[in-house]
């Protein structure tokens, strides 16, 4: 698959990337509130940081929030960067830039950050660099109006609204941890209306549509209104026409930048040869296909049948599903966290915007996993709280998970009981029991 050089040219990338610190957990409001006094600090930290790294400047403003803000320029004047403040961490908006430029672009960002100990990512006891849950975006559009090929080629908008949504393995594992229903990075099926989407989808033509129709057309459907869903055309308006990837996971490195827009890129120049497809309903959406062998497996054939590479983007699959080494894990068998819709308890709204969630953390999914070669693999798990044990599945092994072995592998969802929250876990290969580990949902480890 070849990315279209006009695409390329002119397609630019935007981002909002979250930092928090390496200790989050020691100021209870810095991932609860937008505004506190540590994450004034280190938003002032970081704009004096990225300052001195770029040689340049940053002066105080505030957003459209009317929260505060830090401009930096770079040693030309150049605006670069904007520090703002975010309910679950500090928010960075970068500059506009093609793909072969985001890494380039980011480097500044990662080396201000270590120089004042910010970190894209939240570390758990059991081991786990998670997800920071801020709320950052990929913003897709051009550096005018004119040079826009969004507004260009408008199509593009709709197929790759219905692309992406027909492929969830491009869509959960680059997404933060808040997926499903109400959550920072939903589908257009996750939302309350989706039949009036696929409505809309159905009957819309686009051989004569112009880029201000799309709005127009789309606008009383979850791809506009509010809390729109993954992918958003809230802002594909006059002047600017760009889309809205809700709920990118922060990034990691120079490299994550180039690779998720790299992505992108390649979509998009697939999308110039074809049709609109039509919108696909799934029945086992947070089922299977919301667990980690099946999405790795379902975008490995894709990038091959593309001739992408898939190995580097084998980080993102790792880290939205995290094997849990905490304890003493067992020998033949392991368990890796897994993703399921959450539960919402409670939303604190400001001014129209949500500024923090209570979630209840007592749901939980694992997925249980072996390297055992054998037809006759069962697991066998009792405990307080099991909601739903699924079959066990076959995973085929190519470029798998830590190893590249063939994998059984099953998931459960757990609604654990603060009071017993450990399971017992048992392994048999031909009705003899292989080995057995007690494991505590809470804690999060192997006993």
């Amino acid at each position: 698959m070849k990315i279209n050089k006009e695409l390329a040219d002119n397609l630019t990338f935007g981002f909002e990337q979250t930092f928090t610190t390496p200790d989050w957990w020691a100021d209870e409001g810095f991932t609860a509130t937008s505004d506190t006094p540590l994450k004034r600090q280190k938003m002032l930290e970081l704009a004096e940081a990225l300052a001195q790294v770029m040689k340049g400047s940053y002066k105080e403003s505030l957003d459209i929030w009317k929260h505060l803000q830090y401009e930096t320029f770079d040693k030309d004047g150049n605006q670069s960067f904007y520090v703002t403040m975010d309910p679950g961490s500090i928010e960075v908006k970068t500059p506009p830039v093609l793909a072969k430029d985001v890494a380039q672009m980011s480097e500044p960002l990662f080396q201000a950050a270590s120089l004042c100990n910010l970190v894209p990512y939240r570390n758990w006891w059991y081991g786990v660099q998670g997800g920071t849950e801020g709320g950052c975006h990929v913003n897709l559009g051009g550096f005018s109006p004119e040079t826009n090929p969004l507004k260009k080629y408008p199509a593009l908008v709709v197929k790759y609204c219905a692309y992406i949504h027909n492929r969830p393995w491009l869509h959960y594992p680059f997404m933060g941890l808040d997926v499903g229903p109400d959550g920072n990075c939903q589908r257009m099926d996750e939302k309350d209306g989706y039949a009036d989407v696929k409505k809309a989808f159905d009957s819309i033509d686009l051989n004569s549509i112009k880029a201000h129709d799309i709005y127009n057309y789309f606008e009383k459907t979850n791809l506009i209104t509010d809390k729109c869903s993954f992918p958003s055309i809230k802002k594909f308006k006059d002047p600017d026409y760009f889309i809205e990837d809700r709920a990118q996971e922060a990034l990691r490195s120079p490299e994550d930048f180039k690779l998720v827009s790299d992505l992108r890129l390649y979509i998009y120049s697939e999308l110039l040869e074809n049709e609109l497809e039509e919108l696909v309903s799934f029945d086992n959406l947070h089922g299977q296909m919301l667990t980690s062998y099946y999405l790795w497996e379902k975008f490995q054939s894709w990038a091959n049948e593309r001739d992408i590479n898939p190995v580097p983007y084998q980080r993102f699959f790792e880290r939205q599903f995290p094997r849990i080494l905490f304890g003493e894990p067992a020998e033949n068998f392991g368990l890796k966290e897994g993703r399921r819709p959450r539960k919402i308890l409670d939303v604190k709204m400001n001014n129209g915007v949500a500024v923090s969630k209570t979630i209840d953390t007592t749901y939980k999914r694992i997925e249980l996993f072996t390297y055992q070669d054998s037809e006759n693999i069962r697991f066998e798990v009792n405990g307080v709280g099991l909601e739903h044990t699924s079959k066990l599945f076959h995973h085929k092994g190519f470029l798998g998970f830590y190893d590249t072995k063939p994998a059984h592998y099953l998931y459960i969802d757990v609604k654990m009981d603060i009071n017993n929250p450990e399971l017992d876990i048992s392994l048999f290969i031909n009705d003899k029991k292989i080995e057995s580990k007690k494991f505590h949902l809470n804690d999060m480890r192997w006993i």
